[in-house]
């Protein structure tokens, strides 16, 4: 009896266990999924769980994202300020088309695995792309809101950006006679999942518009429908070019090298391509190489130890001293260059590194490190919002009524540091305005229609965007970016040359 009754109350302690377990494990996937989690903790999946043909290899759930849940709670209020704007949008009239937003909606939730942009970045650019659908169905200043109304469909692309046909099948499905997608616009950022997600949008005659992809690659030659309000690699390298004619004597650069991520990665291959074609004159040796962080491998300063030590050889030359570097690297590896750089045993000499890229003013968190190192690095970007609200030289045309719609939106200056909510916002801007041109002679005009509308920005059609009044005419048989974006200079670090107060920006032409 006392055995089988102690027997009894062991099963009913387990029985008790065991439900207090499942209860907690409940209560902890119901706070999750009410926006508990932390920024980049692993987010909620869509119900029913994920499709094996949208399940990216790092884990994440690619496709169109209908509501805030599944998204980490760093991007919800944003996302549910897009989801209300679509219905308010629908309320109103029901005439409208979509635009798809396609972008990274996180980052991976393992820490050993690495993103081609940061959760901020991510928040940026949607805090951008929703002042973009807020001055197209509320103002004129993007034409007739009415004619027809714009829903901006969010996708997400996943951290990495791998191409996989379900993803373009999921962006296909969304288009329905009534509501035709029109456009894809944002991209992230340069890969070569980017490049063929591109020509599988070209293939079916949707109009592709880049935010931020400056991979000279990425182009219409080979994508037809590919526009972009980024300035292409070689943009970047003639901004330097003309930077260093121009400025010759605060900038006198003699001697340099290229240090290259040697990764079959579009961005820095073809920047590296564009800085030994546009400023050859100015390169002593072929490029340092090195291998750049990967999904699972983030690299650290140990990888570019050899090339610091060439570097200081290079700057110890009594016939042809270095004296700078062209940085053709993605920026999340160059706080490993710069940690490299500051044991370099040739300290005593200041070192010069320039590169071009969007988003590179992310580099300011190694002032301090570049300071030590008498490392100082000039950069030109597509973006400088503190730089323009400053009156400086050559503020955007359209950027004053871009930033009041920015603020007025809810959001901080602090999202404009970098320059990714500025080229979102216009991604958007440029394909809502081929869009409202279209509908002059269609009320619900189709992604074809719209292709067809770019060309015509241009002239009295140009787009007067946040970072440049965009013309899209003059290049659409090219590569298929807009003319007249604005290329900024500017500077991190103390040491060195010293880029001159208030330096004209360079227009892409």
């Amino acid at each position: 009896m006392t055995g089988g009754a102690g027997a009894g109350r062991k099963v009913v302690l387990y029985t008790a266990a065991a439900l207090i377990a499942i209860a907690l494990v409940g209560l902890l996937v119901a706070l999750r999924s009410r926006g508990g989690g932390r920024p980049g903790e692993p987010i909620a999946r869509p119900s029913g769980g994920c499709p094996a043909e949208l399940t990216a290899a790092t884990g994440e759930c690619l496709g169109p994202v209908t509501g805030s849940a599944r998204l980490d709670p760093v991007l919800r209020p944003v996302a549910d300020k897009i989801f209300r704007a679509n219905e308010e949008m629908k309320a109103k009239q029901g005439k409208y088309v979509r635009i798809v937003l396609l972008t990274p909606l996180g980052v991976p939730g393992n820490a050993n695995m690495r993103s081609a942009i940061s959760i901020d970045q991510v928040r940026f650019s949607l805090e951008g792309a929703y002042t973009a659908l807020l001055r197209a169905n509320s103002t004129r200043e993007f034409y007739d809101p009415d004619a027809p109304g714009i829903e901006l469909v969010l996708v997400e692309q996943g951290s990495r950006q791998e191409y996989v046909t379900g993803l373009r099948d999921a962006i296909l499905a969304l288009s329905v006679a009534d509501h035709p997608v029109v456009a894809v616009a944002g991209l992230g950022s340069s890969f070569a999942g980017t490049e063929e997600m591109t020509r599988a949008l070209a293939e079916a005659g949707i109009p592709a518009i880049g935010a931020v992809t400056s991979a000279t690659s990425l182009t219409a030659a080979t994508a037809r429908t590919f526009h972009s309000v980024s300035p292409s690699n070689v943009d970047y390298a003639l901004a330097l070019k003309h930077l260093l004619t121009t400025q010759k004597q605060a900038l006198p650069v003699r001697n340099a090298l290229i240090v290259a991520d040697q990764n079959d990665d579009p961005y820095p291959r073809t920047l590296r391509q564009a800085l030994q074609t546009q400023l050859k004159d100015y390169l002593i040796s072929a490029p340092q190489v090195f291998s750049g962080s990967t999904v699972e491998t983030p690299v650290t300063a140990n990888v570019f130890v050899p090339i610091v030590t060439n570097i200081c050889s290079a700057m110890l030359d009594p016939q042809a001293p270095l004296d700078t570097v062209f940085f053709a690297g993605r920026v999340a590896d160059f706080g490993a260059f710069a940690d490299a750089l500051a044991t370099r045993v040739c300290r005593q000499k200041p070192l010069t590194v320039m590169v071009g890229a969007t988003g590179f003013q992310a580099a300011q968190d190694r002032v301090k490190v570049l300071d030590e190192a008498r490392v100082t690095v000039i950069y030109a970007s597509s973006g400088d919002s503190p730089g323009w609200l400053r009156g400086g030289p050559g503020v955007p045309e359209g950027y004053p009524a871009f930033h009041k719609r920015f603020l007025s939106a809810g959001f901080d200056e602090a999202s404009l540091s970098d320059g990714y909510a500025v080229s979102y916002h216009d991604a958007i801007a440029a394909a809502v305005s081929a869009t409202r041109l279209a509908a002059l002679g269609n009320p619900v005009p189709t992604a074809a229609d719209v292709q067809t509308q770019f060309a015509n920005l241009s002239l009295a059609n140009t787009v007067k965007a946040g970072a440049g009044t965009l013309d899209f005419g003059s290049r659409s048989a090219g590569d298929g970016r807009a003319s007249g974006k604005v290329v900024v200079f500017r500077q991190i670090g103390t040491s060195g040359m010293r880029l001159p107060a208030d330096v004209p920006p360079y227009l892409t032409d």
